[in-house]
């Protein structure tokens, strides 16, 4: 990492959405983006969930299952927030 990129990894930047909302997503070799025929793996790295798919239905259904978990939590802690004097 160079110093200019270290900047990027601080303490409040990894507490944002950017950080809570990465995944890394891994192909197998098999897989033929052009002919519709995705397989792999996908974890999301705030949290180490992980899910192999078969399609690309598979592959989002996984993100937007986590995206929709992390929006829950925060959103309640929002509201909360709001509600102290």
């Amino acid at each position: 990492m160079t110093p200019a990129a270290a900047g990027d990894y601080c303490g409040p930047v990894m507490e944002g959405w950017q950080s809570k909302a990465a995944f890394v997503v891994q192909f197998r070799e098999n897989t033929d983006v052009e002919a519709g025929r995705l397989e792999g793996k996908v974890e999301h790295i705030a949290s180490y969930q992980a899910a192999r798919f078969h399609s690309a239905d598979e592959l989002f259904a996984f993100i937007a299952g986590v995206l929709t978990q992390i929006r829950n939590r925060i959103e309640p802690a929002k509201d909360s927030a709001a509600e102290i004097p």
